[in-house]
């Protein structure tokens, strides 16, 4: 394996960091095809790659972790939305840590946390560049 080349409309945060670091850990490269969609927690496993390669073509694009919401009683709603809040700000942590590391610009995680979580904010070219997304843009 040289690359993985990715393809998702993401899914579980510490799953991705975790998937992210074992990339890097191997040395692999990632890819984002012309075409190919690279979203939510997609681009945290795409920052694990030692290069970064993706077209002005492809869809890169985040927002903020969301919870389900509590059920049950009201006090039990509070304290289940107390520690969701608490948990967010933990994993908020992890990943600006973890973006750092990667070598990735913090705005890119700021752009995630402006974003609700119902739509996306995708990157630009210019800015997979300059934010350091990518290593390598191509045609």
């Amino acid at each position: 394996i040289k690359t993985v080349a990715l393809d998702s409309p993401g899914g579980a945060v510490t799953e991705a960091l975790a998937i992210g670091s074992l990339i890097r850990d191997k040395g692999y490269e990632t890819s984002v095809a012309a075409g190919a969609l690279c979203a939510s927690s997609c681009p945290l496993v795409f920052a694990g790659g030692r290069e970064r390669l993706a077209t002005d073509r492809s869809a890169i694009g985040v927002h903020q972790i969301y919870a389900a919401a509590p059920t049950g009683s009201l006090t039990s709603q509070l304290q289940a939305a107390g520690n969701a809040m608490s948990d967010a700000q933990t994993l908020t942590a992890r990943i600006s840590r973890y973006l750092s590391k990667m070598g990735v610009a913090d705005e890119v995680w700021l752009r995630a946390l402006e974003t609700p979580p119902d739509r996306l904010t995708y990157f630009s070219p210019a800015d997979l560049t300059r934010l350091n997304l990518v290593t390598r843009l191509t045609k």
